[in-house]
């Protein structure tokens, strides 16, 4: 199944994304990982391209990519925080004229769906976290030692081929087309402009205001809990996202949402929806499709 690219204007910044499957249905909504001008890799809609093909066969898909990404404008610098690209998905929902979404989040984009589901939890019909070192206690500080040496420059095919190599349990998806997206993401004005407005010194220190978020999101998790039914994806072998850390965030939610499951993808590392694709769709779709049915019922 193909998908279709297309762009919109939300919030004043122009948005690309990528759309497939039926016209009808719960749309699923992927947001991709990465901090944009930051990341060694050039993120964007593009990640989720082995797996929209099993997602997009019974419900409508969006993948969209976040402001700096892809064909995404940045627009003000500041929107690089977890809380303000929170609101910026709130606002592309509402330019697409979506009421409520299953959102699958990859990296950051997992953490910006649970700040989602602590704050409009009626604009999420479920959430996925996906392979998401930052949303468990433990934090993503590893990152610096698995990183080092990155090959440069920054951003060329070779040095994300790298990355993706590093991270990957199997290379067989680290394919042509994504190294030629890839790249082409990294060349593009809106990874331009993030890269320029993560060189100011203020904004590298607030971190996409992870650990200030962290707080808040933690702190609603031990009080009232989340009302969304919540999965979270990790994979055996994922260099970032150890398996503990995301059994520890499972425990926490599933003390007072019962719709919670844990799901571990085998022979796949941190990106465990182009390694293990069909496995991936299954155990998402499953889960999204137990949900409807129990609404509708």
């Amino acid at each position: 199944m193909t998908s279709t690219k297309s762009e919109i204007t939300a919030a004043g910044r122009k948005v690309s994304l990528l759309r497939a499957g039926p016209a009808s249905g719960e749309p699923v909504l992927l947001v991709h990982g990465g901090r944009a001008g930051v990341s060694p890799i050039a993120s964007g809609s593009h990640i989720w391209d082995r797996a929209i093909p099993y997602l997009a066969a019974g419900r409508p898909v969006i993948a969209i990519d976040l402001p700096g990404t892809g064909g995404s404008d940045l627009g003000a610098p500041d929107v690089l925080t977890v809380e303000k690209l929170s609101e910026h998905l709130l606002a592309v929902l509402a330019a697409l004229s979506i009421d409520s979404v299953h959102l699958v989040g990859h990296d950051l984009g997992g953490f910006i769906g649970l700040r989602l589901a602590t704050t409009a939890p009626k604009k999420l019909r479920s959430l996925a976290i996906v392979a998401s070192p930052m949303s468990p206690p433990n934090g993503d500080s590893l990152n610096d030692i698995l990183f080092d040496p990155v090959p440069l420059p920054l951003w060329s095919r070779d040095s994300q081929c790298w990355v993706f190599e590093r991270v990957s349990y199997s290379h067989e998806h680290i394919d042509d087309a994504l190294l030629g997206a890839s790249v082409a993401a990294a060349g593009g004005k809106p990874h331009a402009d993030a890269v320029a407005a993560m060189k100011d010194e203020k904004a590298r220190a607030r971190n996409f205001g992870i650990n200030a978020t962290k707080g808040k999101i933690w702190a609603a998790l031990r009080g009232d809990g989340l009302s969304v039914p919540t999965q979270l994806v990790w994979s055996s072998h994922d260099p970032q996202a150890a398996r503990e850390g995301g059994y520890v965030l499972f425990k926490v939610i599933a003390e007072k949402q019962h719709a919670t499951q844990f799901h571990l993808i085998n022979r796949a590392g941190s990106f465990p929806f182009r390694e293990q694709p069909v496995e991936f769709a299954r155990v998402v779709a499953s889960f999204q499709d137990g949900i409807d049915l129990e609404k509708a019922a």
